[in-house]
């Protein structure tokens, strides 16, 4: 690690639309071997999958990990929580904040800009990563949202290209040009971006948010008093919104199994944008697994043993502007739920394995 770091700190808003690969992004900057402490702010740790080897202790919303990174949670103020960080011990040499999907980075870069944290941050640049596959579908105020993401950024991440063909590639190049024609691009599957090209690229230019006029965003929870947890308003803010976007969120003890998983994700209705959270799998009850959607695309990944946590499912919905509807999506989520008289059709064939094994 290197030594004290210098005034002011070098500062990257991680942006882009939902689904579009941040969290994948951001876990392959924490396990990177760039040689900086950096810290990251997140809007919520269960997105980052931190690998257990790298955690050093937990302190607070603060994970501390083994190459000298820390990992904060987002609660109140930005600006709040990062002065915190700079006031710490060891303050970070770099730090990133990965913003939310439907959030407008303009407003957190100027957040920056204002006089008083100029002495100790400086903007370095505004990452931002496009969903290659599903950027083209995007229409209307989400197309818009998305499409100011991309204007304020320096660098720009073209995501997931091994989803699209060589010309679909070529227009979206065409069009990231045309939108940003000074931006650096990148064409990346899972996020892997060389370090050395987005950390500490020089000083982001405040010109490019001149006469921007921002995408305002409000995110709404759809009231379901059953599965909802009305305790967390993390996306709530103080001024008008124009584009909404609406959340659910559920929770189950029971498990899915391999099978109903994605006969979910193929039946989730046109307007769910993004969907993520930590489910039970019958056919694994030892391992927590994470499961991602995007659109009518769903990826299920191992995560850590449950260990003395009780196995349970907990995810978090963002669709359309009146696109959820609790009782359907309540429906759907427990419709999936395997029940001991339910076997998946991968737990019959791990029996039929077993007897044949057995000699039945």
């Amino acid at each position: 690690m290197t030594g004290a770091p210098r005034f002011p700190i070098p500062l990257t808003i991680l942006t882009g639309f939902l689904g579009a690969g941040k969290t994948t992004l951001l876990n392959h900057i924490l396990h990177g071997n760039h040689g900086l402490r950096i810290a990251v702010l997140v809007n919520d740790f269960g997105a980052v999958n931190i690998d257990s080897q790298l955690v050093v202790g937990i302190e607070g919303e603060t994970v501390s990990l083994s190459n000298g990174c820390i990992c904060c949670t987002i609660r109140d103020d930005l600006l709040t929580e990062t002065v915190r960080l700079i006031q710490r011990p060891q303050p970070p040499e770099y730090i990133i904040v990965e913003t939310s999907g439907v959030s407008e980075p303009a407003t957190v870069a100027m957040t920056f800009m204002m006089p008083e944290p100029q002495e100790f941050l400086i903007v370095d640049s505004i990452l931002t990563v496009m969903d290659a596959e599903q950027f083209p579908s995007l229409e209307g105020e989400y197309l818009t949202l998305a499409r100011h993401q991309i204007i304020v950024a320096d660098m720009v991440v073209l995501n997931k290209v091994d989803r699209i063909s060589a010309d679909q590639l070529d227009s979206l190049r065409d069009y990231v040009r045309d939108v940003v024609p000074e931006a650096r691009i990148f064409e990346t599957t899972f996020g892997h971006v060389p370090l050395e090209l987005v950390l500490g690229v020089g000083r982001y230019a405040p010109e490019q948010l001149v006469g921007h006029e921002a995408a305002d965003v409000h995110v709404h929870e759809a009231e379901d008093e059953h599965h909802h947890d009305h305790e967390h308003h993390e996306h709530e803010h103080n001024h008008d919104h124009s584009l909404v976007f609406n959340t659910w969120n559920w929770s189950s003890d029971q498990p899915f199994s391999m099978d109903s998983v994605q006969a979910l994700v193929d039946k989730l209705p046109a307007t769910i944008y993004r969907a993520k959270g930590f489910v039970y799998i019958r056919d694994y009850p030892d391992n927590r697994f994470i499961l991602q959607i995007v659109g009518r695309r769903g990826s299920l990944m191992v995560d850590q043993p449950w260990g003395d946590e009780k196995p349970h499912i907990q995810m978090v919905v963002i669709g359309s502007a009146g696109g959820i509807d609790p009782t359907v999506l309540t429906a759907l989520f427990e419709g999936s739920l395997v029940t001991k008289s339910k076997k998946s059709h991968a737990q019959q064939i791990l029996e039929s394995l077993e007897m044949e094994r057995k000699g039945y």
